[in-house]
């Protein structure tokens, strides 16, 4: 007999003891002994209420049956009945006893399954709320963990069908050592397929329906998460999918744009030299030697910009820094562009002191070739482009900018943002492009630590900005 029961029996003896004081003493006061049955019958009641199931209550209805009969019938203080109205009158009390705490005993139990069903929802509340912002495979299954662990005291393993891994609670023995009758399988079942399986692991008794239920609404929650894992992992895939047919595309459109107009030049030069050689001055010859070697140099710039946004794409774009002079870098930047050194179309302004830079040389001569170069196809022919490099405090800036038409409002919030066009009714595909330039000159120029800005000017045309840090020589 454990604790509870002894328990549940002294209140019992106590209970039916004070019923038959309290029922002799008002015996006394003159009240009939029919009232005394009320007396006892609340002690019944009473017994119904500290006690734990009906068994109890049963139990005490018959001692005070026997009380009654010891105590108030004729012959007193003897089990014997004589008068025949005394049993029926007892047989009423305890039908009447054994009813009510039976009634009693079933509202005790459907209170205590109510409040368990108010834990048991809160709790339920508690897990699905903990789930909803976890992300990553392995936080979920690690929360589904502690949650078994802190709601119903099992350990458990976890392991996912797509991972080789076997996720469990700190400290408990290997799974080999454990013993099968002591483990309970639960798959994780998702809404496609089976995501993995849960072993709840050293389950020495029945498990309980609230555990039980506890742990399949975790197993359920995890189920969902996973599937939401998976679908938000198909549709990152996706979107990569879609990024690189994106950039096949613009690559396909930037040669479409960006290669086609100097290969025809070079192809249009060399077919004229090679037909009319002969009836060709030299000065003629000269001029479209020129042409052919500025289209080279452009075709190569533009190659160059797709290799590069080929490596960004990547991640491989490798930054190697030197303490360049800012006049070396002006200097080759406009060897890149000889189409852009007449006076008439270009205007250079650099510091008179000598300024050294931090930086990959290569790849900011790269990014000013490619403002100039936008500069120079968009800015219309009869436009006058501003170089200008000057230090601004802590900071180096090179500052591009002409009188032209300025940029397309549509497009001047995304124009650093891979290969943009806009709608053009003189050119022959009805779209110009800004081609792949502005993209790379944004990626260089954060990788080295610094900002690039662009914007219409009050007076009309456009402004380049790219300022880099000022670093000193060690």
């Amino acid at each position: 007999m454990n604790k509870d029961s002894i328990g549940n029996f002294i209140r019992v003896i106590s209970i039916c003891t004070l019923s038959a004081v309290f029922s002799a003493v008002i015996n006394e006061l003159g009240i009939g002994k029919e009232n005394t049955l009320m007396v006892l019958l609340v002690g019944v009641l009473l017994v119904s209420t500290v006690t734990r199931g009906y068994v109890y209550s049963a139990i005490a209805a018959v001692i005070n049956v026997m009380l009654f009969n010891y105590l108030f019938t004729q012959p007193v203080h003897s089990l014997a009945i004589s008068n025949t109205k005394d049993i029926v009158l007892m047989a009423f009390f305890l039908t009447a006893s054994l009813i009510s705490s039976t009634i009693t005993s079933k509202l005790q139990y459907q209170t205590e399954i109510s409040k368990s069903n108010e834990r048991t929802a809160k709790l339920l509340y508690e897990i699905t709320k903990g789930f909803f912002n976890v992300t990553g495979n392995e936080n979920i299954i690690l929360k589904g963990i502690s949650y078994i662990k802190e709601y119903t005291g099992y350990d458990c393993y976890i392991r996912l069908d797509d991972d080789t891994e076997i996720y469990s609670n700190d400290g408990i023995p290997d799974y080999e050592e454990i013993k099968k009758e002591h483990i309970i399988l639960m798959p994780i079942k998702g809404v496609a397929k089976k995501r993995g399986e849960v072993q709840i692991v050293n389950v020495d008794s029945q498990m309980s329906r609230e555990h039980d239920m506890i742990i399949k609404t975790i197993v359920h929650q995890m189920a969902i998460v996973l599937d939401r894992e998976f679908i938000y992992e198909e549709r990152q895939k996706i979107k990569i999918d879609m990024e690189g047919e994106r950039l096949k595309s613009t690559l396909l459109r930037s040669i479409s744009h960006d290669i086609r107009t100097p290969l025809t030049a070079i192809k249009g030069a060399s077919e004229l030299i090679l037909d009319s050689y002969e009836s060709l001055g030299e000065e003629t010859v000269k001029k479209l030697a020129a042409d052919i070697y500025e289209e080279s140099t452009l075709l190569v710039m533009t190659v160059q910009n797709i290799l590069d946004m080929t490596r960004i794409s990547e991640g491989r774009l490798n930054i190697a820094r030197n303490f360049e002079a800012v006049d070396d870098i002006v200097n080759q930047t406009l060897t890149m562009l000889p189409q852009l050194t007449a006076p008439e179309r270009l205007s250079v302004y650099v510091p008179d002191d000598i300024v050294l830079l931090n930086v990959d040389g290569r790849l900011i001569v790269q990014v000013l070739v490619n403002l100039l170069d936008n500069a120079y196809k968009h800015a219309g022919e009869s436009a006058h482009v501003n170089f200008r490099a000057y230090r601004d405090g802590d900071s180096f800036v090179f500052k591009i900018s002409d009188n032209g038409k300025g940029i397309e409002p549509s497009v001047i919030d995304k124009i650093f943002d891979g290969f943009v066009t806009y709608q053009s009714n003189n050119i022959a595909d009805g779209s110009l492009g800004v081609g792949l330039g502005l993209t790379i000159c944004k990626e260089i120029v954060s990788a080295h630590g610094g900002k690039i800005s662009a914007e219409n000017t009050e007076g009309g045309g456009a402004e380049f900005k790219v300022i880099l840090p000022l670093e000193v020589e060690q």
